[in-house]
């Protein structure tokens, strides 16, 4: 093989890299009507009341758990198995993270548990559309409508996903979205709350005028995360920043682990992360021109996954497992994910990896995590914690590049 195949990126174009030149010398970057537009675009495409955005995804999931008025010590019923910066934001809000074992054939929460975990402190349920595959949206809202729940989506990988032809993000009180890198499309950074609750809308509105906007450093990383994007679309320079690019998203997790584990002490030292703010301008016009090719590229990531099963299926249950369809779903595969049978991760990833194909061991520090923050166990949470595997999934791979994939498998 003479080139590498990223992981994830997401096409670039030359009308985003203008974008980004009109704004910067008009001096628009930190703030501009971008902003308001954006907001009018992802409201009509999802066809909520309202959307707010801000400066990441995790400043969206703070932003609609402090509308809620939760006092301390609440809790709010998360899937035991997904990014560890929603347990943090729960924690820094001075919540607690009920976990709810997972579906390991979906990866998703498991609605049949969830009701065992409330309590008389219940008040949110978190869904998480975990790469991409929408949750089982039935059951959840019938929980939350029954016992008087908040329910805010978490659909940081699965915008345009569909639930029984409903798109995701258009279910609960709240949706939160993520424009960050890897995400379904970017803005270098970003975030957004989809409301469909008119009361929560106007606290939401209330906090965001509160919100302070970004720096010029901000501006400058978000440029630097969408050229790093285009670097990322051609292989032969992605061979080159590629080390840097794992050290990063390594250190990341790094700091959203000590500090989830650090909350749980009574003098916490935490890692210092991004601060809340608005959506800078620049992100705002980058994602609206994003957000144009959204379901194309979507409809690219699902006939890659498509192809990858059709050939994976033919060794199913030797060296790994794949996902079943559901017709009621309508998943992005923003992340195409296998699990390993026989618990040899490490040499398939390390065979992959010699060949340059970008692979990844999804939230691996999971189950440690859980011990840490929890005296329950969660089965299938450690179980996709140890087994489950990233496969490279983005528009812009190609079919040699999917039978390049499944030949390693098979030789």
């Amino acid at each position: 093989m003479h080139k590498t195949i990223p992981l994830a990126t997401i096409p670039v174009s030359s009308k985003e890299l203008l974008a980004i030149s009109v704004k910067l010398v008009a001096g628009e970057g930190i703030a501009g009507k971008d902003v308001s537009r954006f907001e009018s675009d992802l409201t009509t495409y999802l066809g909520v009341d309202k959307t707010f955005s801000f400066n990441t995804g995790r400043t969206a999931l703070y932003v609609a758990l402090q509308a809620l008025n939760l006092n301390p010590g609440e809790e709010v019923i998360v899937p035991a198995y997904t990014c560890a910066i929603v347990f943090e934001v729960i924690l820094r809000l001075g919540l607690r993270p009920v976990f709810v074992d997972v579906d390991v054939e979906t990866c998703n929460i498991n609605p049949e548990l969830i009701q065992k975990a409330v309590t008389p402190k219940t008040k949110v349920i978190v869904p998480v559309h975990l790469f991409g595959r929408p949750c089982d949206m039935d059951p959840i809202l019938e929980i939350s409508e029954k016992l008087g729940l908040y329910l805010v989506e978490d659909v940081a990988q699965a915008l345009g996903a569909r639930f029984k032809n409903q798109k995701v993000g258009t279910f609960g009180d709240l949706a939160m979205f993520s424009f960050g890198p890897g995400k379904s499309i970017t803005g270098g950074e970003g975030g957004a709350l989809a409301v469909n609750n008119s009361e929560l809308g106007e606290r939401i509105g209330r906090i965001c005028a509160q919100l302070p906007r970004p720096g010029w450093r901000w501006v400058l990383h978000v440029v630097r995360n969408v050229t790093a994007m285009k670097v990322f679309s051609h292989p032969s320079m992605y061979a080159l920043i590629k080390n840097y690019v794992e050290e990063s998203v390594g250190e990341s997790d790094r700091m959203i682990l000590h500090n989830c584990l650090s909350m749980q002490k009574d003098t916490p030292t935490l890692c210092p992360t991004v601060k809340l703010a608005k959506m800078p301008n620049l992100s705002a016009a980058i994602i609206r021109e994003q957000l144009l090719k959204a379901d194309r590229f979507n409809e690219k990531r699902i006939a890659n996954a498509n192809k990858l099963t059709a050939l994976l299926g033919e060794i199913d249950g030797k060296e790994v497992s794949v996902s079943k369809r559901d017709p009621d779903v309508k998943s992005t595969y923003t992340r195409y994910v296998v699990r390993v049978i026989k618990g040899n991760r490490e040499l398939i990833m390390n065979k992959l990896l010699r060949q340059g194909i970008g692979v990844a061991r999804p939230y691996y520090y999971i189950g440690m995590l859980l011990e840490k923050l929890s005296s329950e166990k969660y089965q299938h949470a450690e179980n996709l914690a140890n087994s489950l595997m990233a496969l490279p999934n983005h528009p812009l791979l190609t079919e040699s590049d999917v039978q390049d994939i499944y030949d390693i498998f098979i030789q």
